[in-house]
């Protein structure tokens, strides 16, 4: 079932409209556990995203991704606030995270309660509001499935088959992308409906290749990590892609959901930095047709099946 266009914060639009496009980015966000090494991680300040969200708009972006899950701190009504202020679409996520996020009462429930919360989600709103998802989200953990792991990808593939929304899964440190695509398969989900982020932590391009000719797309999404030498690894890895012939099977993010990464929060590089410093560095080795593929046409086909 492919929808042809994208569920925004705000209702459907079409996939024209979506232009410029991050596909994994974090607003507000606040991973639900008490360790204080994630309040680096916690993003509550409502004004200072939106002021990070305008300088995306303001360097040409349009769209962007907002991939906290059930259980890790996302705040939908303050999402479209930040929409409708900024004038850049937003899109946010229904679904779980890996297991060390998961609610705790993902455990007590049975598959039929979490598929009709999945669904209700999907049909009438998230968290009191009438805010629909535009993707769903599923988590695996470093060089592992777990069970309840597993299980959530079962619940998504269903969910998946029964409304088209698209899939974006989180692989641990770009880890286990192979064997989410396997399990996929057996539950008959098209890879081409399937986005795996986190791909280049894993710092293997070979194995970057070889998800991309599954027909899956990747998302090379920790982008600005790597300042000092203008994260010449990742420009390397896309650059060997292209050669590959998988460019159409990439898509660029910067999973900027931590205080230092966001000059707004006092942090660098910022959501600016894909479409200013790094998209330079892109342009030494591709054309800057192949750099719109990455963050206008692969986005697009991803969220609006097209």
């Amino acid at each position: 079932m492919k929808q042809h266009r994208a569920m925004t914060v705000d209702g459907w639009i079409d996939g024209e409209q979506l232009g410029i496009t991050y596909v994994h980015e974090h607003l507000m966000v606040k991973p639900q556990l008490d360790d204080p090494k994630y309040l680096e991680y916690t993003l509550q300040d409502e004004g200072a995203s939106a002021r990070e969200t305008e300088s995306f708009r303001a360097v040409g972006g349009q769209t962007l991704v907002e991939m906290s899950p059930l259980n890790y701190g996302r705040n939908v009504a303050a999402y479209r606030r930040i929409a409708r202020s900024t004038g850049v679409h937003v899109i946010c996520c229904t679904g779980f995270h890996k297991q060390q996020f998961m609610p705790p009462w993902f455990g007590e429930k049975s598959d039929a309660e979490l598929y009709d919360l999945l669904m209700d989600e999907i049909r009438n709103g998230m968290d009191g509001t009438d805010i629909r998802p535009g993707v769903i989200k599923f988590g695996t953990s470093l060089n592992q499935i777990t069970p309840d792991e597993e299980r959530a990808i079962r619940l998504v593939a269903r969910v998946h088959l029964e409304t088209g929304i698209p899939i974006s899964t989180h692989c641990d440190q770009g880890t286990m992308g192979l064997e989410q695509l396997s399990l996929l398969e057996k539950l008959k989900v098209d890879p081409a409906d399937v986005l795996l982020c986190h791909i280049d932590s894993a710092r293997n391009t070979q194995y970057a290749i070889e998800l991309c000719r599954t027909g899956a797309t990747i998302c090379i999404d920790h982008v600005g990590r790597e300042l000092a030498d203008r994260d010449a690894a990742r420009v390397k890895m896309i650059s060997d892609l292209l050669e590959a012939g998988c460019i159409d099977h990439v898509a660029l993010s910067g999973d900027m959901g931590k205080v230092n990464y966001l000059p707004a929060y006092g942090g660098q590089p910022g959501f600016a930095y894909i479409l200013t410093q790094f998209k330079k560095e892109l342009l030494r080795v591709m054309a800057e047709d192949d750099f719109n593929r990455m963050v206008v046409q692969n986005p697009r086909r991803i969220l609006c099946g097209a």
